[in-house]
């Protein structure tokens, strides 16, 4: 008894948190008919209606109609159940004449109001119906893929437009056009689109055949791929052709016919491959008369450039933000050339992208985010910068240009305790000729007149030594070039020299006591050597990179390294709810960037 009442208080919850769903009335019918051939118009509306009005069905014959069909569904999701229902209105018309037609909005009564449905445009073309009993008949009688014809079936590129400037944006659309019954495809080479950048448009995952007109005639026409295309150089570039093989049903025509062939018809499947034709594509150089500050940007775009403050003390974080928004190629963009103060450390840009692709090409934003701590106190200025796209509406370049942002940096509370070796910043330091050489006061010899080093001893042997110390100096400068060149490599070997300068700040913070600054550089010492070490760069670098890149190490510790990271990061914003020791923590840090340095000699070798 007790588990009936259970259940029946359960029902009654469940249809109280039942949702409710917006009323909708919707009309469909096909985009392209044939003059004679019958159709469909269907009404939809997800709720219970009354009232029904339809607009006269001017040239059209109303051959049935309304045929009335509903459906409904539950489904329980976390608890609550959502209740949906459908009634569908059908009328069959047939088409008189050829041309475009409109057919007005119905309107129905539910739940005390009236609904209007969207207006629908058919396009009647003459004489294709026939044509294509036609050709079915025919495909009866000649069965294979040789009996089927380039105007049964075949595949086109799309492009939507074949001249245009190098970077401005195309869609191409591959379709396949097919008046057969296709029932499938067994292999497919879609073209690579050489000479373009490619940013592929969503698409279906299931290929419907939709009926269009083309060249008069009605064809079933599926979507088999549409991307947005950006040329990246000038002159003529081809779209390859799309080649696919496709599965087509044909009826069979037997001479020993029984009636059940008669009642049910034989059917075979043929193969047919398909190519499409190549497309041509004419881009145009953008003009030479190109702003300095342009790099490629085409579209119509916006630039924002905010930072975070004015004010701030020295070692604070300021974040300078520039921001390109609008339609264009904005996934090429580079970021803008910007004059930071020389007295300012910037980290590499955070790029950030919000961009969307449709059949209107690429829109959105794209962010630069620059972090920057000065290191000195004064008065700063980041210049306007400036920012140039070429707008291809206005077939002309377009500058835009940030504000001067003034920056005034006091001194920093830590800047007390620390020994200032000078109280210049680098931008006071300059060369400054000086036209007065002071008096010699150190030792010097004197060589006596008349003696020469030409031909002597000393001469002779310079020879052999100079090109001895040449070769040395060659060769020492070819392996600085090449190590150089590799910048991971460098920063890999000088990690642990610089984490050892982090840690020699940090225990500087522990005898002071100073919590938050020591648990803020024992974190800058950690990262900093695994960026380094690991060769991941600082916008890239998270914990779960790390994790992913020690494990390829075969490194054992990730779980200690992690409880090291959590426990700096509580403790560096919580320092007296951490109680954490600050000894231990200087401690298992020194011990783990050992760990690490080890277990990655060890695989290395």
């Amino acid at each position: 008894m007790n588990k009936i009442i259970l259940y029946i208080f359960s029902i009654i919850l469940s249809i109280s948190g039942v949702y409710a769903q917006k009323t909708s009335f919707s009309a469909q019918a096909p985009k392209v008919v044939a003059v004679g051939e019958s159709f469909r118009v269907t009404y939809t509306l997800n709720a219970k209606g009354s009232n029904l009005k339809v607009p006269p069905f001017e040239n059209f014959n109303l051959i049935s109609g309304p045929n009335s069909s509903s459906s409904s569904s539950v489904s329980f999701v976390n608890g609550q159940m959502t209740q949906s229902v459908s009634f569908s209105y059908i009328y069959v018309l047939e088409a008189k004449s050829a041309g475009k037609f409109k057919i007005p909005s119905a309107s129905i009564s539910a739940e005390g109001k009236t609904y209007t449905s969207n207006e629908l445009q058919i396009e009647v073309v003459a004489g294709n119906a026939n044509k294509t009993q036609a050709n079915q008949n025919q495909n009866q009688q000649n069965t294979g893929a040789s009996a089927i014809s380039s105007d049964d079936i075949f595949i086109r590129t799309n492009v939507s437009k074949s001249s245009l400037y190098r970077g401005e944006h195309l869609v191409a659309t591959v379709k396949i056009y097919t008046k057969l019954n296709l029932v499938g495809f067994e292999s497919s080479k879609m073209p690579d689109f050489k000479g373009f950048w490619v940013q592929d448009i969503e698409t279906p995952n299931q290929i419907s055949l939709n009926q269009e007109n083309v060249d008069g005639e009605i064809y079933n026409v599926g979507l088999l791929k549409k991307v947005l295309l950006y040329p990246q150089q000038n002159g003529d570039i081809y779209i390859e052709p799309t080649e696919i093989e496709c599965v087509i049903q044909q009826q069979v025509k037997n001479s020993r016919r029984s009636f059940f062939d008669d009642f049910f018809g034989s059917v075979q499947n043929v193969k047919k491959k398909v190519v499409s034709p190549k497309v041509k594509i004419s881009v145009k150089d953008l003009p030479s008369n190109s702003p300095a500050s342009f790099n490629g940007a085409v579209g119509s775009l916006n630039m924002k450039a905010e930072i975070d403050k004015l004010e701030a003390k020295t070692n604070d974080a300021i974040t300078l933000k520039v921001t390109i928004s609008g339609d264009g190629n904005l996934k090429l963009l580079n970021e803008p050339k910007i004059e930071f103060p020389t007295d300012f450390e910037v980290y590499d840009a955070k790029i950030t992208d919000k961009i969307s692709n449709n059949a209107n090409g690429s829109s959105g934003s794209k962010t630069f985010e620059y972090l920057m701590i000065p290191r000195y106190a004064g008065k700063f200025t980041i210049p306007s910068f400036e920012f140039s796209y070429f707008d291809v509406k206005k077939g002309k370049y377009v500058s835009q240009n940030s504000d001067d942002f003034e920056l005034n940096i006091e001194k920093g509370n830590e800047d007390e305790n620390s020994t200032i070796v000078s109280n210049f910043a680098k931008e006071d330091v300059k060369f400054i000729g000086k036209d007065i050489r002071f008096i010699k006061t150190d030792k010097f010899n004197l060589q006596n007149i008349g003696s020469y080093i030409y031909g002597s001893t000393m001469y002779v042997l310079s020879f052999p030594t100079l090109f001895l110390a040449f070769l040395i100096i060659l060769f020492l400068r070819r392996k600085r070039i090449r190590e150089n060149a590799n910048m991971m490599l460098v920063k890999n070997r000088k990690a642990n020299k610089m984490a050892q300068k982090r840690l020699k700040l940090a225990n500087k913070f522990l005898k002071e006591n100073n919590q938050s600054a020591f648990y803020d550089e024992i974190l800058k010492a950690l990262w900093g050597y695994l960026s380094d070490k690991l060769g991941i760069y600082l916008a890239d670098l998270s914990k779960d990179n790390v994790i992913e890149t020690l494990q390829k190490y075969d490194f054992n510790e990730i779980a200690e390294l992690s409880n090291i990271i959590d426990n700096c990061e509580f403790a560096r914003f919580a320092p007296e709810a951490s109680g954490q020791n600050m000894d231990e923590m200087y401690d298992a840090t020194m011990k783990m960037i050992g760990k690490i340095d080890n277990q990655i000699k060890m695989k290395i070798v």
